[in-house]
């Protein structure tokens, strides 16, 4: 299960390459390296040096408030946005896309591929990266702290951000937005309650891959008032048996087109595609819900629509 697990990060740092849109909560992180949810830094440097364990179970001690921050992960360029902390970030991986400064920045590589000596060469005091790429011990050696993890789970969203909150001085903004983020996810949850749940099939991959219900998207699937077809058992981000999704008969596929499951052997004969409730992201939708950060809520309000559209 670690390999597929791995593959599986991958799968959704790509995103095959589209991500969710729009919320009727609309309160988006602020686009610039100005936002909202900055406080004033007066005496913020008495909060240093903060030490916090990663999720390869390492003490990372950041000594004095980072000035100079690569992050590896969409989610964590987005996340130190959304803090107000852009102008600090000074490199991103390649499928860092949001805000729209972020694509300016220097990229530097894949989460598997990433270019170590460039990374370093920009001198940074800060790296944020997943725990599954192969680059954390390098970059650690070379001195800067590392800080690796990602969330899998639905409450690691919240911790992650948490947690990176404190690691660049912003404790404080990092727990108002987390505090936004479960009232909004609350409100869209509320918005469905009542309604009659939709069995689902969320694929990520043609092998296929899918989401279980544990893993962070499969908490948004029930949220957003849908029933995983996976079982609980199976992991978090499992390839399954397609004919698992034969014999459950969804009413909806999301992550394939019609076209593509029409031609599977047995998959004609699914709810789903006999009602053409068949469907793929667009390119400006998915990194909602794939990137587990600020704009989840919006992603599960795009997710909400698909299940649930409207008359």
């Amino acid at each position: 299960m670690a390999d597929n697990s791995s593959r599986v990060v991958a799968l959704l740092t790509l995103a095959f390459a589209f991500a969710l849109a729009a919320s009727a909560c609309r309160a988006k992180p602020s686009h610039s390296s100005t936002s909202t949810l900055t406080t004033t830094e007066a005496g913020a440097e008495a909060g240093f040096p903060v030490q916090v364990r990663d999720d390869l179970g390492r003490t990372v001690r950041v000594p004095s408030r980072p000035q100079r921050i690569l992050c590896l992960l969409p989610s964590f360029t987005e996340t130190l946005f959304a803090l107000g902390l852009g102008d600090r970030v000074v490199g991103v991986d390649d499928y860092s896309d949001y805000p729209e400064a972020a694509g300016h920045l220097p990229k530097l590589g894949g989460q598997y591929d990433t270019q170590v000596e460039r990374a370093l060469a920009l001198k940074p005091d800060l790296i944020l990266v997943s725990e599954t790429s192969p680059v954390v011990w390098p970059l650690s050696r070379a001195g800067a702290a590392v800080w690796a993890g990602s969330a899998r789970k639905f409450e690691d969203v919240y911790r992650v951000i948490e947690v990176t909150g404190e690691l660049v001085g912003r404790h404080a903004e990092a727990a108002l937005l987390v505090t936004r983020m479960r009232e909004q996810i609350a409100g869209i949850e509320a918005s469905v309650r009542g309604l009659t749940p939709v069995s689902m099939y969320y694929e990520l991959d043609p092998a296929p891959y899918t989401v279980g219900p544990s893993s962070f998207i499969g908490v948004l699937i029930a949220k957003a008032g849908g029933v995983n077809i996976v079982p609980e058992g199976l992991g978090d981000f499992p390839k399954i048996n397609p004919e698992l999704v034969v014999s459950s008969n969804p009413s909806v596929i999301i992550g394939a087109s019609l076209q593509d499951v029409e031609r599977r052997p047995g998959w004609s004969k699914i709810s789903a595609v006999r009602s053409h409730r068949v469907s793929q992201w667009s390119p400006e939708e998915a990194h909602l819900l794939s990137r587990p950060g600020p704009r989840l809520p919006e992603g599960l309000r795009a997710l909400a629509r698909r299940l649930h559209p409207e008359p």
